[in-house]
């Protein structure tokens, strides 16, 4: 085609030129181009339009679009129209029809313009033919790949740079144990499934793979149920048609059965060489040719080298002389030759040149049918060759033992006539043992005592079982000897009795350890006065004649005081004799058939029966008193001690034993009490007090378990500001039967009983509890404090600071919010421990407080010398500063200390807000008392603290 034509009803153009231009243009575009009005005729058209639609220019150009688009006839032409108007553009896919009727894909795209008032239409049409076929080639290639990954025994992975899975097989959820859902779209390190290896370290794999460009081999495995699983993962490099590496591509193959098989050969292997290792002998394998295949560590260590390893491939020539190596591959040899094993017992010299003795054995072995080598042992028989002249030894040694021994042994006949002894002389009898060999003991010595040894022999001759008995007499310078003697049979090979076997052993010296142990039992081994047993077993018989007559009597308990002071400053031994020289005296102060014993450590006791008038006890009593207060002369000392006596008197003050004890007690306590150095008779007063002392005692142990102990509160407030700055835990006892009991009971009683360790344990858990729950609720206001007294009993008998340390650890509670209160007499114990437990307590954070300060043994040295940071004024002190000027010039005192010892200050007992005034202008900061709150429960106290109110006020 020579030039572009436009009809008459077509395109107007401007120049000659223009449609030149436009015409080469048109036809250098290798798509089919068409120009078209707004009635869909076709106005113009280029060269491949042309050869797309098999017809000429001059035919197109009198055809309309709708004649060669399949999709549109000329109703549809009207609605492209318009939306094409609406849109400018529209591209859509669809077919064409040639001039020999074929249908062609094709990509349009229409585009409208409008030029000089008329509207037009350009359509450039690209074939799709060739773009299809591609398209359909690449979906039999991708079914065919999908197909093979299907069908595949192996599962294939695809992952992107970033190790993110972009493609899984069919089988991934089977075998990893994750859906393919979960898993498409996330990296190892997100969802992970059953191997045991990290996925961390899996995803570094990965990553190494696409740094290096390289494929690696990966074995992951796991246990699913009772089965070993194993999967081996060839890990390629993913590359685009430029080379570069845009993932990895995993191909999984199960080998799970070939690694249980491998585990189970390396199982068995172990098994094997376990069997040869463990083997008590020396264990090898050779081949042909003399050469060790494999050997225990046994024959490693005869053949001295470092392991059993070291032994494969080699022979007996690498290791042991030549002739004994000769010796060695030849019976080798032998056994191959003949067939068969082979034992024998050779002498051997070892590496160390020690001669030793073996029992060796060889035999062919068999693989399959076929002797491949040989297998041996041998084992040490040194000890067996010579266990002959260690029996030797040991007969010789037996027969020394015999000889020497200090029993006599005596071999008896079924007649019970003398075989043999040991001993060349009867020492107890004195006379040589040849002489007494075919005698019976009836008939020498003679006698009822071996009478009766002889019928003992016969005895055990006739019952087949052992028997024994002691014999007695005199020696010939006169002493006594006791003899124990045990017979027992002796069998022959078919079970009968042959004779007796009698071990006579001289038990002299027991008996006498015997009787002295009896002495010991009844009586004290140091001052020589019976002791409790043979006290007790006295006053029951005393008891029973007592009862049987009507009669009375008196039992007194002593009690020696101050004698401890005697023991820490002059030692156990000189306490010791003051002890015996008081055991004197008391027994120049009583009757004759009176019983004095010493029941434990400074305790005696006395039964005086036989009482015609109580007042005789009461002249005793005094006399003892007057006795022991006489001075003592011990390591050149003279010595002041006192007693204390209490008395009880039968049926009176008790009908038994354990009530005469125990109400003679009583009176001896009360009499301690009362000051020392005297005596008390029992009365029921002291009794009922006594009761309610255990009755007590009881109570708290079940009140402990009862949950009957309560913690109160009373605030401490800063004088300065009059907000509560902490507060004290004060313990309250609510009994179902007594009531409220305050402290001032019961503590005491808890203190002796110990059972304020495990009270002050539950109070110090309480407080600190009570302690966090205050303090989480105080936001950003400064935390309170906790005081909490400690008893003295608890620095003593418990590990006072690993308990402190657990309870704060349970509770959450801060040491520096904890205050721990002391009473002064605890300084007086001046004991190295304590300080170390104070300061202990002070490195940690915790408050160490005096408490009632200047009421009892105050030194200003303790203050000092122990790591105290507050003193508490005991309220004594502060109750009449407001009436009395001498107590208010004490109080300041007090105050001036405390500040010149840089300790903070506590006033207890403040009830009036002029005391209140008065602490605070002397410098007292922080006090607590009525005026500010009575203890209270927990709850009462949050809402003080809630209300936030100026107590000073």
């Amino acid at each position: 085609m020579s030039s572009t034509k436009i009809s008459d009803r077509g395109l107007n153009l401007d120049g000659t030129m223009q449609l030149k231009m436009l015409s080469f243009v048109i036809n250098r575009i290798q798509e089919a181009v068409l120009i078209c009005d707004a009635d869909g005729r076709i106005c113009l058209v280029n060269l491949a339009s042309c050869e797309e639609l098999g017809y000429s220019e001059d035919d197109l150009l009198q055809m309309s679009v709708s004649e060669i688009l399949t999709s549109l006839d000329v109703a549809q032409w009207e609605a492209y129209w318009q939306l094409l108007q609406q849109q400018q553009i529209i591209t859509r896919e669809t077919h064409i029809r040639t001039s020999v009727a074929a249908n062609i894909p094709v990509a349009i795209q229409a585009n409208y313009f409008v030029e000089s008032g008329h509207q037009y239409c350009v359509l450039l049409m690209r074939n799709l033919s060739a773009h299809l076929d591609m398209l359909e080639k690449l979906r039999e290639q991708e079914l065919q790949y999908r197909q093979l990954v299907k069908n595949s025994p192996d599962i294939f992975i695809r992952y992107d740079q970033d190790c993110r899975r972009i493609f899984l097989s069919d089988d991934y959820e089977r075998v990893f144990g994750i859906s393919a859902a979960s898993a498409l779209g996330k990296k190892p390190t997100e969802v992970w499934g059953r191997p045991t290896m990290p996925p961390a370290e899996y995803e570094a794999k990965l990553r190494e793979v696409i740094r290096a460009g390289t494929a690696q081999e990966i074995e992951l495995d796991w246990t699913q149920g009772e089965q070993y699983v194993c999967q081996s993962l060839h890990a390629v490099p993913e590359r685009n048609v430029k080379g570069e590496i845009t993932g990895v591509l995993t191909i999984t193959r199960d080998i799970s059965h070939m690694r249980r098989v491998e585990r189970e050969l390396r199982k068995r292997e172990k098994y094997q060489s376990a069997l040869i290792e463990n083997f008590p002998f020396v264990v090898w394998l050779k081949d042909l040719d003399s050469k060790l295949l494999a050997a225990n560590s046994a024959y490693a260590e005869f053949a001295g080298v470092a392991s059993k390893e070291a032994l494969e491939g080699k022979t007996d020539f690498d290791f042991f002389p030549v002739e004994d190596a000769k010796a060695y591959v030849e019976g080798d040899k032998q056994v191959l030759q003949s067939g068969q094993p082979y034992l024998a017992v050779v002498p051997i010299t070892k590496l160390n040149g020690e001669k030793a003795w073996i029992e060796a054995y060889k035999s062919p072995m068999e693989v399959d049918g076929n002797v491949v080598g040989t297998v041996g042992f041998f084992r040490d028989v040194t000890d067996i060759k010579q266990n002959e002249d260690k029996l030797l030894q040991r007969e010789r040694e037996l027969q020394s033992l015999i000889n020497n021994t200090p029993d006599t042994i005596i071999r008896y006949d079924l007649n019970a006539r003398r075989l043999y002894a040991n001993t060349p002389k009867l020492k107890r009898i004195g006379i040589d043992t040849e002489k007494l060999i075919g005698t019976s003991p009836s008939e020498y010595p003679g006698g009822e005592a071996y009478v009766k040894y002889e019928e003992k022999i016969k005895g055990v001759i006739s019952s087949a079982t052992p028997d024994f008995l002691e014999l007695h007499g005199k020696a010939e310078n006169g002493n006594a000897w006791f003899i124990h003697v045990r017979i027992v049979p002796e069998f022959g090979d078919n079970g009968q009795v042959v004779g007796v076997l009698a071990v006579e052993r001289d038990i002299t010296e027991l008996m006498e350890y015997r009787e002295r142990i009896h002495y010991l039992a009844y009586y004290d081994a140091l001052t020589g006065l019976p002791n409790r047993t043979l006290f007790s077993d006295r006053v029951n018989q005393v008891l029973a004649d007592a009862s049987w007559h009507e009669q009375r009597f008196g039992l007194m308990m002593l009690d020696l005081d101050r004698f401890k002071e005697v023991n820490d400053t002059l030692g156990h031994q000189a306490g010791d004799e003051l002890l015996v020289a008081v055991a004197q005296r008391l027994n120049a102060s009583v009757r004759s058939y009176d019983t004095i014993a010493r029941l434990s450590g400074d305790e005696f006791a006395i039964l005086l029966p036989e009482l015609r008038n109580p007042d005789d006890l009461a002249t005793i009593a005094r006399k003892i008193n007057d006795e022991i207060a006489k001075p003592f002369h011990i390591h050149k000392k003279e010595l002041f001690i006192s007693t204390s006596i209490g008395i009880a008197i039968y049926p009176d003050d008790g009908e038994d034993r354990a009530t005469l004890f125990k109400s003679a007690d009583v009176a001896m306590y009360h009499a301690k009490n009362y000051g020392r150095n005297n005596y008390q008779f029992y009365s029921r007063e002291l009794g009922s007090k006594a009761s309610e002392y255990i009755m007590l005692g009881a109570s708290i142990r079940q009140a402990l378990k009862n949950a009957e102990f309560e913690l109160f509160y009373q605030p401490q407030v800063d004088l300065m500001s009059g907000s509560i700055v902490g507060a004290e835990a004060l313990l309250r006892w609510r009994n179902p039967q007594l009531g409220v009991v305050m402290p001032d009971r019961f503590i005491k009683v808890a203190e002796e009983s110990g059972l304020i360790v495990e009270i002050g344990e539950w109070v110090l858990r309480e407080a600190c509890n009570a302690l966090v729950s205050l303090n989480n609720n105080r936001g950003e206001q400064s935390p309170l404090s906790m005081a909490v007294n400690l008893s003295s009993r608890q620095f003593l008998y418990n590990d006072l600071l690993a308990s402190v340390k657990q309870i704060l650890a349970e509770t959450g509670c801060k040491p520096e919010w904890l205050k721990l209160e002391i009473t002064e007499s605890l300084l007086l114990e001046d004991s190295q421990e304590i300080i170390n437990t104070l300061s202990a307590f002070k490195e940690m954070g915790i408050t160490i407080s005096i408490d009632d300060f200047c009421t009892g043994y105050s030194a200003m040295s303790y203050l000092g010398q122990f790591p105290i940071s507050q003193v508490k004024i005991d309220r004594s002190f502060v109750r009449d500063i407001a009436a009395k000027q001498d107590k208010l010039e004490l109080i300041t005192a007090i105050i001036r200390i405390a500040h010149a010892l840089r300790l903070e200050l506590v006033a207890e007992g403040v009830e009036s807000k002029q005391q209140a005034n008065l602490l605070k202008i002397q410098g007292c900061t922080i006090a607590q008392g009525y005026f500010f709150g009575k203890p209270m429960r927990l709850r009462h106290l949050e809402l003080i603290l809630a209300d936030g109110q100026n107590l000073m006020q």
